[in-house]
C-alpha cells in the first residue's frame, strides 16, 4: 500500500443474511484527506464506515488502516480503535457520568494515562469545543448539539488518526447543527484524516477534498466538491443532489 494512504478498503463485500448491503468496494482515503461520503438512506453509507473500525465484520475483501489488516486478529483490531475515533448519529454518551469522567474514562482505561492528566486533556477540549462550562454537568443537562461536541472531545481525548462521522448532525435541531459543523470545520483545518457520512450538502462543498456518492451498496461517482455539485457525471447522482438541494 502507498505510504500516503491511511485507509485502503479492497474488494469489500458485506451481506445482512440475504441483502447485500455493500458490493464489491474499493474504497481508498490519504493521509490527512477529508472525504464526504453522500447518498440516499439505505445506500450503505453508515456500514462503510462502521467497516473501517471493525464495528461491522466483512464477509470478504480487505481493509487496511495505517496499513494494519484489521481483520487479520484480534490484537490488530484494538490497534485500530486505539486510532480511529467515531462519532455516532446519536452521542453515545454515559449518562451517569460527568461530561469530563465521559472523555477521560477511555483515556484512563484503554491508554492508561493518570486520571490528572486525563482531566487536563479533557478540559482543553471542552475548551476546544466551546463547552469548558458544562464540564461537571451530565448528559441530560445538554442540549443535542452540545453533546455532540462532547462526543467529538472524546473521540479527540484518544488522539486517532482517522476521525468517522456516522451522520453527526441528523439528530439534531436545526439551530444547533452549525455549533457542530464549525467543530468540524475547525478539525478539518488540523489535518486529520476524516471520512464524514452526512446530509450536509453545505459542509460537504467547503470541507470536503472528495465527494463519495453511493446508492444500492455501490460507489457510484467520486470527484472532487466542484465537480460532483456543479457537474455530476451519473444521472442517479443528478436526481440526489436535485432532490436534496430542493429542500
Amino acid at each position: 500500500m502507498s505510504e500516503n494512504k491511511m485507509i485502503n478498503m479492497t474488494n469489500i463485500d458485506k451481506y445482512y443474511d440475504d441483502f447485500h448491503v455493500l458490493k464489491n468496494i474499493d474504497f481508498n482515503v490519504k493521509k490527512g484527506e477529508i472525504v464526504v461520503v453522500c447518498g440516499p438512506s439505505g445506500s450503505g453509507k453508515s456500514t462503510l464506515i462502521r467497516c473501517i473500525n471493525g464495528l461491522e465484520d466483512i464477509d470478504d475483501g480487505q481493509i487496511l488502516v495505517d496499513s494494519i489488516d484489521i481483520h487479520e486478529s484480534k490484537k490488530n483490531l484494538k490497534a485500530i480503535r486505539e486510532e480511529v475515533g467515531m462519532v455516532f448519529q446519536h452521542f453515545n454518551l454515559f449518562p451517569h457520568l460527568s461530561i469530563v469522567e465521559n472523555i477521560t474514562i477511555a483515556q484512563t482505561l484503554v491508554k492508561k494515562i493518570s486520571k490528572k492528566d486525563a482531566a487536563k486533556i479533557a478540559m482543553d477540549l471542552l475548551r476546544k469545543v466551546k463547552l469548558e462550562e458544562k464540564a461537571d454537568s451530565y448528559p441530560g443537562d445538554l442540549s443535542g448539539g452540545q453533546k455532540q461536541r462532547v462526543a467529538i472531545a472524546r473521540s479527540l481525548a484518544m488522539k486517532p488518526k482517522v476521525l468517522l462521522f456516522d451522520e453527526p448532525t441528523s439528530a439534531l435541531d436545526p439551530e444547533t447543527i452549525g455549533d457542530v459543523l464549525s467543530v468540524m470545520k475547525d478539525l478539518a483545518r488540523e489535518n486529520y484524516t476524516i471520512v464524514c457520512v452526512t446530509h450536509e450538502m453545505g459542509f460537504a462543498k467547503e470541507v470536503g477534498d472528495r465527494i463519495v456518492f453511493m446508492d444500492h451498496g455501490v460507489i457510484v461517482e467520486e470527484n472532487s466538491p466542484d465537480e460532483f455539485f456543479n457537474n455530476p457525471k451519473s444521472d442517479r447522482a443528478k436526481q440526489f443532489l436535485n432532490e436534496i438541494l430542493a429542500h
